[in-house]
């Protein structure tokens, strides 16, 4: 099956009549994400972030609606506070706030087609630079037009602005200049942690480069700047930790094929998700037995394990799934192809990749339309979560047999 796709491919017509389509789809999608960012961004935190620089304590808004009454005028935003967000993160949206509810809607709708273009721009220089330039095009257009993404877009949510971040802290990492690369890295990854349950487990990915400062100083940069909350809002600095993680343990179950979904918000989840991280913390720093580590396309089998397992460890709704175009890193061959020949001289990591690359665009398929199409109903939840389950075990198990092997 994988030949047969790739002969499809390389016919210049069928991949030209691909990206025409894609390229319709993505038009349609980007503008509906837009209408409904507009009418919508209700995930935004305009609100939270507002209330913060009034000295109003968000988290008790949103746990007991109406303690603060000079937030009243925040009903034109949202009729609901949800400041689930620690107040180092909120932070990071001051800007916004000083621009009256509408007019911030809009400035962040422009700010996300901003942070699009650049993980489009930041993945071509880093974890995809070696894609065929058609292949890339094709799936920087099938992540835009999917579902996840323009979900993502009409919400107002922050993983567009996370993920920027993340990828230029990666960018950052590649600099000759030794003060430069340490500065922009440490910066990028302060503000890439606003959607930590996506960033936490990519920063795994530093530990892996052995950039171990620059997760330490970026961290800190939040401890810090959370006493300055505490100060600020004349509580402890335990509770500015606390009641964010009360606001959104509410979400535990709402998930979309998470750990905390998939056991209905049960704590064994957070204990599952502890043993994956721990795992993929290991596979980070444990010496490698083969030359596996050594070859470039490592990174790439790295990020795309971290990529996959952080969209289930903890909450996620579907419309961050869109990051998962950048396990396109796993599959590229030398040459920008993405699958083995399936020749006699075809090696382990050819094979490997043969056989997974149908899987891969059966998890793209499933996740960015098939969901869409039921609705998101249980039915369809169960039968998609089944497909990437599978597929995040076997490009796991896969990532770490190359790892340890010569031809890896």
């Amino acid at each position: 099956m994988s030949d047969c796709l790739t002969r499809l491919w390389n016919r210049k017509a069928v991949r030209y009549a691909i990206l025409i389509i894609l390229s319709a789809m993505a038009a349609l999608s980007l503008v509906q994400g837009i209408r409904n960012a507009a009418a919508f961004s209700q995930d935004f935190q305009w609100d939270a972030a507002r209330a913060l620089v009034l000295g109003a304590d968000p988290y008790e808004e949103s746990m007991h609606p109406g303690t603060y009454p000079a937030v009243s005028a925040f009903k034109e935003y949202c009729l609901q506070m949800e400041a689930n967000q620690f107040p180092s993160l909120l932070m990071l949206l001051i800007p916004y706030t000083f621009l009256p509810p509408l007019i911030a809607r809009y400035a962040w709708i422009v700010s996300n087609l901003i942070f699009t273009v650049g993980i489009v721009i930041l993945l071509r220089a880093t974890f995809l630079k070696r894609a065929d330039r058609d292949l890339f095009a094709a799936f920087m257009l099938l992540m835009i037009a999917g579902t996840p993404y323009r979900n993502q877009l009409g919400v107002g949510q922050h993983t567009l602005f996370s993920f920027f971040f993340f990828l230029l802290g990666v960018w950052f990492l590649e600099r000759e200049d030794r003060k430069v690369s340490f500065a922009g890295a440490v910066l990028a990854l302060f503000i890439c942690y606003f959607k930590y349950t996506l960033t936490v487990p990519l920063a795994i990915y530093f530990i892996y480069k052995k950039r171990y400062p620059e997760i330490v100083i970026s961290a800190l940069m939040h401890v810090i700047l959370t006493g300055v909350a505490a100060w600020w809002l004349n509580d402890s600095f335990i509770n500015m930790i606390i009641k964010p993680l009360k606001v959104s343990g509410a979400l535990a179950a709402e998930g979309g094929l998470d750990f905390g979904a998939l056991l209905n918000g049960s704590p064994a989840a957070y204990v599952l998700a502890l043993i994956v991280m721990a795992g993929l913390f290991a596979m980070a720093v444990l010496p490698v037995k083969g030359g596996g580590r050594e070859e470039k396309d490592a990174d790439g089998r790295f990020i795309s394990v971290l990529i996959l397992w952080s969209l289930i460890l903890t909450y996620h709704r579907t419309y961050d799934f869109f990051v998962i175009v950048t396990v396109l890193a796993f599959f590229l061959d030398k040459d920008g192809t993405v699958t083995g020949s399936g020749g006699k001289d075809e090696d382990k990591k050819g094979r490997i990749k043969r056989y997974l690359w149908p899987g891969y665009l059966l998890v793209l398929i499933a996740v960015f339309f098939v969901l869409r199409v039921f609705s998101e109903s249980v039915p369809s939840k169960i039968a998609v979560g089944t497909i990437y389950y599978l597929f995040t075990a076997a490009v796991t198990a896969a990532a770490i047999i190359l790892r340890e092997s010569k031809d890896g």
